[in-house]
């Protein structure tokens, strides 16, 4: 099965990973934080990494991959000269995805947020940063700028933090996904009397020209971080075409999953992790009256629970082949890459159906959405395209329609 690693948390590196899993190819997405994460679409194709990774861990992510595809920000210079020695290092094709720019002469250029901060020492008047928290450093340099200054960030914890520690106030802090349109960005501006604008050149999908536009109808002054020079890359459209003939795809594809149905009653199910994705499908495994028995060194609040009610087995100790004797099917939900493989393995070995919480292609069952109700029961997976929303809301309305027949 086919494999593409994408280094996403930007709009166009979710848009990539989903046309990649319509077209039947698995994804890895590597985003730098939860709030990525939260946004990455959710379907069994597309497993989902978190966390900053440097140049050699990228390196172990790349090994099953067809391809690499950077679709990190235009202004994450540093993530991508990471990826590149990365994919040097493993042989793999690199690929940067790229947002056409947008040109403006209503603008105060400068090379970095740096320069800007030093434009800004010698002006008054508040000032909206849209810069992201990573560069505000910079700008705790100005003199009463906890009063000047006003930041404009994502909905997360990260974030948050980064901004209290840096010593704004919680009243100077805007906390909200992006794009925004051209009425909410004036609104804004006016709403802090802003006389100053910071931003980066985002492009159409960080809704640049809504702000450019907004800034010049509430009378503000925008500063402008240029962007850094990109050599090569493909836009959206464009790197479709190439995954075409690169890939080979077919967007014709269906799902090769056959829906049978089997009684896993009192019959063994191991599961080898205890985190979160663990402890849901041992719920969903109990409600069909599995022997659920998991193993790991580390057990999450949930799976305790489970334990002290009594409802599931539990082994707090490494994973060995021995744990999966009698077992009519398995999950491997650990975050060690390493041990889900040995896990994958072992059960393929002995041919016991296999889910794989970090390589959806390597899983030989999946998860379905279930529903029951009405004397009958069902399950629904992604399937043609369709992604894991849309699983949920034609699952929530069968279970209204089968709550309906009673």
């Amino acid at each position: 099965m086919k494999h593409v690693l994408v280094f996403a948390g930007t709009t166009e590196g979710r848009k990539i990973s989903e046309y990649l899993a319509d077209s039947g190819i698995f994804v890895t997405a590597c985003v730098a934080t939860e709030y990525g994460e939260i946004t990455m679409p959710q379907r069994p194709e597309i497993t989902t990494h978190t966390g900053r990774l440097d140049s050699a861990q990228m390196a172990s992510f790349m090994q099953d991959s067809e391809l690499v595809i950077d679709a990190t920000h235009p202004y994450a210079v540093i993530v991508s000269d990471y990826i590149k020695k990365a994919c040097e290092a493993t042989g793999k094709e690199y690929i940067r995805l790229i947002r056409p720019q947008i040109g403006t002469s209503d603008a105060i250029m400068v090379k970095d947020a740096k320069a800007a901060a030093q434009f800004l020492s010698g002006t008054d008047g508040n000032v909206l940063l849209t810069t992201g928290t990573k560069e505000l450093d910079f700008f705790t340099g100005l003199a009463n700028y906890q009063e000047r200054l006003f930041a404009r960030v994502l909905p997360s914890v990260e974030a948050l933090t980064t901004c209290r520690e840096l010593g704004f106030k919680a009243s100077h802090l805007i906390c909200m996904q992006g794009p925004f349109s051209f009425e909410l960005n004036v609104a804004m501006l006016r709403q802090i009397n802003a006389k100053y604008l910071v931003t980066k050149e985002s492009g159409q999908a960080g809704g640049f020209e809504e702000k450019i536009s907004a800034a010049k109808a509430a009378g503000v002054t925008v500063i402008l971080i240029g962007r850094p020079h990109e050599n090569d890359g493909f836009t959206f459209e464009g790197l479709k075409k190439v995954l075409e003939q690169r890939l080979n795809l077919d967007k014709k594809k269906t799902n090769s999953h056959f829906p049978l149905f089997v009684d896993i009653k009192d019959k063994k199910a191991v599961i080898v992790g205890a985190g979160k994705i663990a402890a849901r499908r041992a719920i969903s495994l109990l409600k069909f009256g599995a022997d659920v028995f998991v193993v790991a060194p580390d057990l999450c609040e949930e799976i305790e629970k489970l334990a002290d009610d009594e409802k599931i087995k539990i082994a707090c100790r490494e994973y060995t082949k021995s744990d999966l004797d009698g077992a009519v099917l398995a999950v491997a939900a650990t975050n060690d890459r390493a041990v889900n493989k040995a896990v994958t393995e072992n059960a393929k070995e002995q041919r016991i159906p296999i889910s794989v919480a970090d390589r959806r292609e390597e899983s030989s069952f999946y998860f379905p959405a279930i529903f029951e109700g009405g004397g009958v029961v069902g399950g629904l997976i992604s399937s043609g395209g369709e992604n894991h929303s849309k699983v949920r809301e034609k699952a929530t309305e069968i279970r209204m329609l089968l709550d309906d027949s009673h």
